[in-house]
């Protein structure tokens, strides 16, 4: 996401002209104030309802030129608006917009732009984790395999996290290619990371041990401690507990298969529990290791 090696970061960040996609937008300005990055702002406008669910059409609106030129204006007004409000030289922003779903867009300029992090806004409210990520956040995570998603709550503060926590169960290797983003973060914001372990056993097992020693020898310099929570009721509302008695500013997590946070997501308690978390999400695509 912020490798030190890159000279230039390519930032991805979808827009449907509301609040909560203009809060994101300067939640990444603020967080990248120092790098030099390249900012695609992106509108689909072949959806009816645009990227959430504020219309961008009238029903009597069918010319794909008319919608065009239409999410051209808003883009370029949401350009002005935000330059007015956060100038920086080392920003070079790009408008785009195109027709189709947004996921298939997303894609699409994934590779051709080699995308290092894609940026959504979402609602924040108190709600279930799919609720407070959004319909469109939730699929965007279920489909991206190659760079990172920050997903920005409205209500989250525009600032530079010096606390960042890493949720993992330890059950798999880490691919360096993953931490590295982790790290990279951490050394950017100059944060430190709360590494947050929910325990299912009393004492780790041989593999979880190992994959936690390698965890440990690739965050170095990056300060950082562990934390171990019991398990109970369900991970979302551990890390829920965890999230309320600290100062974390963004939780960071690794989207395996089958792991801690599509679990989360799927968990049938977590339908029916009530969130209040107003921290930006930092999701990270598991790159296998190969071998």
């Amino acid at each position: 996401m912020v490798d030190n090696s890159k000279p230039i970061l390519n930032i991805l960040i979808p827009t449907d002209f509301t609040n909560n996609a203009y809060h994101a937008l300067c939640y990444v300005a603020e967080l990248l104030k120092n790098r030099e990055c390249n900012i695609y702002l992106l509108n689909v406008y072949k959806e009816r309802k645009g990227f959430k669910t504020r219309p961008i059409n009238n029903e009597s609106e069918t010319s794909s030129s008319e919608l065009r030129d239409k999410s051209n204006i808003r883009l370029e007004k949401t350009l002005s608006r935000v330059k007015k409000k956060n100038e920086n030289p080392k920003h070079n922003y790009k408008l785009i917009a195109q027709p189709d779903s947004l996921t298939d867009v997303i894609h699409s300029l994934e590779d051709t732009l080699e995308i290092d992090l894609i940026v959504l806004g979402n609602k924040g409210k108190k709600s279930s984790i799919p609720l407070f990520l959004g319909g469109i956040a939730t699929k965007t995570l279920e489909s991206v395999k190659k760079c990172p998603v920050l997903t920005v709550p409205k209500s989250a503060k525009i600032n530079i996290p010096r606390e960042i926590a890493f949720a993992t169960d330890f059950k798999k290797p880490f691919n360096p290619q993953v931490l590295n983003h982790i790290r990279s973060l951490a050394l950017l914001c100059d944060a430190s990371v709360r590494i947050v372990h929910i325990q299912e056993k009393e004492r780790l097992d041989k593999i979880q041990q190992a994959n936690l020693d390698s965890v440990l020898a690739y965050f170095d310099p990056v300060p950082y401690t562990i934390n171990k929570m019991p398990s109970f009721i369900s991970k979302a509302k551990v890390l829920q507990v965890f999230l309320e008695d600290t100062d974390i500013e963004m939780l960071a997590m690794i989207n395996y298969e089958y792991a801690l946070l599509e679990k989360m997501l799927r968990e049938p308690i977590v339908e029916k529990m009530l969130m209040k978390i107003d921290i930006p999400y930092f999701i990270i695509p598991n790159i296998p290791l190969e071998g």
